[in-house]
């Protein structure tokens, strides 16, 4: 079968922003110009671990994602704790650049910590890229029965089942997910589809 990956454009990054903060940083609007205002406080404090997470998001906003990776990384040599929020939002840098591995160790490395539907998410992805479709399917099973109504988890399921050839729960979660989301072209596709292997199937039988 025609690999369904052209739809998992997809699987849509759940990108973690940061909350400007105690730093009580009155930052003007656009990304361009938060990276030059905390590029400037950097330069002043660097050793703000903060600001270098929230440069982080302003570059992921802005498209630079190596160098979001970049600030991500310092972030968490500085940091003596806390440190979920970094990793979740490298770990998604890291989905954005094709580098699944390294996104994986950071999505565990939260994961073994406690539980983070974000993280849940985010490492399904990963695992879904690498071809451990199984392996998505359980992550995603995990994200859907704590937030039944996490759109991208219910939809992206629906779609790698469909790969996996399990046409009626694939059915049965795109239609969910259509309920909420009708206008969903990729959703819709993927349900269509389905549907006609299904119909084969059985007339098949």
């Amino acid at each position: 079968m025609q690999r369904i990956k052209v739809v998992v454009s997809m699987l849509v990054l759940v990108m973690a922003s940061l909350q400007a903060s105690a730093l009580n940083l009155q930052l003007s609007s656009g990304a361009g110009t938060r990276i030059k205002e905390l590029t400037q406080l950097i330069k002043q404090q660097p050793g703000n671990v903060q600001a270098y997470g929230e440069r982080a998001a302003a570059r992921m906003e802005a498209r630079d994602v190596y160098g979001a990776i970049k600030d991500y990384t310092f972030a968490l040599t500085l940091s003596e704790e806390d440190n979920q929020t970094y990793l979740l939002g490298r770990g998604n840098a890291y989905l954005e650049i094709g580098a699944y591995k390294e996104a994986l160790r950071d999505f565990d490395a939260i994961l073994m910590n406690g539980n983070s539907t974000d993280a849940l998410y985010g490492r399904a992805v990963g695992k879904y890229y690498l071809d451990d479709f199984f392996g998505a399917i359980r992550d995603l099973d995990e994200v859907v029965a704590v937030a039944p109504q996490h759109s991208k988890a219910l939809c992206n399921r629906g779609i790698v089942k469909l790969e996996l050839n399990q046409l009626e729960d694939s059915v049965t979660d795109l239609t969910l997910f259509l309920t909420h989301y009708p206008d969903h072209q990729e959703a819709t596709y993927a349900l269509q589809v389905a549907t006609s292997k299904l119909q084969r199937r059985t007339a098949k039988r």
